[in-house]
């Protein structure tokens, strides 16, 4: 995973998630989390929670290790 700064926003969200939350990716300096039912949302610049997009979606399950 490349490394990123995160805004100061970023940070604070990042400090606030739960525990049960995991940092997956990043997408154009927004880290992509996936949360425990396995939706994958994104931290923008200003600290709020969005839907990922589909680019960011792919991304992250081609990054991901497949089961046999």
């Amino acid at each position: 995973m490349e490394a990123v700064k995160l805004s100061q926003q970023q940070s604070a969200r990042m400090a606030e998630l739960p525990d049960d939350y995991r940092v997956v990716g990043v997408l154009h300096r927004a880290p992509l989390v996936r949360k425990p039912t396995g939706q994958i949302i994104r931290i923008g610049q200003n600290g709020r929670l969005t839907a990922a997009t589909d680019a960011a979606r792919r991304r992250v399950a081609a990054a991901s290790p497949t089961s046999d």
